[in-house]
């Protein structure tokens, strides 16, 4: 019975966590909020008044306890293999979206004028395989920023462009100094936490980049940037010379400490710092011929 318990557990482990935890998700709002235009600024004023970009940038995750939110939990990591190519990628059903799917959506819905409120809708799958269900929810157009401020995150966190076999690192177990952990989480939270700063310090830290290079920085679309984080992927999966440990611990975890801390702090800047820039460049250009008063 107790060998048996871990794998029970285990087996019921979400597909994916949270994205970036909640420091990296501000980190990232906070770095956009700084590089807003005035016109970009006073459009998202009317929509959250004093609320800033890095207080809404963690609802996303805050609702996914509210079951009536489950169809939106697909939205928050896109399922790619090592050896799949995007060109022979395909996306999943229209009505169950992806990562990809939503942020092209949310886009069209921020930018259209006319509305104040939007449509959103979804598959939500039951404990069985064949238990889906349709639903939807009107949402609000602070709503569908939160959402967006939320998804660009994600899509910048590697293992939010995720294994398929693994569930983006939600089922390798690992010991991070010690203690045991999934490598997904060690993504999420655990590295940005080791660094002990505030999420307004870290993005200070982040936020110097000269003009040219930040235009260079933000350059691109989603899937550029997805294939982007598949191409990093790899770095994530560098155990050194410990094998890593698929599928309910049947081979030793990976002891990740210093070394692995030390390795991959440059890349968590370089992700949070590459995601904040793009965000205010999307959110400028969204808000681009929207008049300031």
């Amino acid at each position: 019975l107790l060998i048996l318990l871990p794998c029970f557990f285990l087996t019921f482990l979400p597909q994916t966590s949270s994205g970036w935890g909640q420091d990296g998700h501000r980190i990232t709002a906070e770095i956009a909020e700084r590089n807003l235009t005035p016109r970009a600024l006073a459009q998202i004023r009317k929509i959250l008044g004093t609320e800033s970009l890095a207080e809404i940038s963690t609802w996303a995750d805050d609702i996914r306890s509210d079951g009536t939110w489950d169809f939106a939990k697909p939205w928050h990591y896109i399922s790619i293999d090592d050896e799949e190519s995007w060109e022979n990628y395909e996306r999943v059903p229209e009505e169950e979206g992806d990562l990809l799917r939503i942020l092209e959506k949310l886009e069209r819905f921020l930018r259209d004028t006319e509305s104040e409120s939007f449509i959103l809708s979804g598959i939500s799958s039951g404990k069985g395989s064949q238990l889906k269900s349709k639903n939807q929810k009107e949402v609000t157009r602070r709503e569908v920023l939160a959402f967006y401020v939320h998804f660009v995150g994600d899509l910048h966190q590697p293992l939010h462009v995720g294994r398929r076999e693994d569930q983006g690192g939600n089922r390798i177990q690992v010991l991070w100094f010690d203690a045991e952990e999934t490598l997904h989480r060690i993504w999420d939270e655990d590295l940005i936490e080791s660094t002990n700063l505030s999420y307004t310090e870290f993005a200070t830290f982040l936020n110097r980049l000269p003009p040219e290079d930040r235009k260079e920085a933000a350059a691109g679309s989603y899937l550029d940037w997805a294939k982007e984080a598949k191409e990093v992927r790899a770095q994530v999966y560098d155990f050194g010379a410990q094998r890593s440990s698929y599928f309910l611990n049947v081979v030793e975890p990976p002891k990740l400490g210093y070394d692995y801390r030390s390795k991959n702090l440059p890349l968590i800047r370089d992700r949070l710092q590459k995601g904040g820039l793009r965000l205010a460049a999307l959110l400028n250009d969204i808000f681009s011929e929207k008049p300031a008063n």
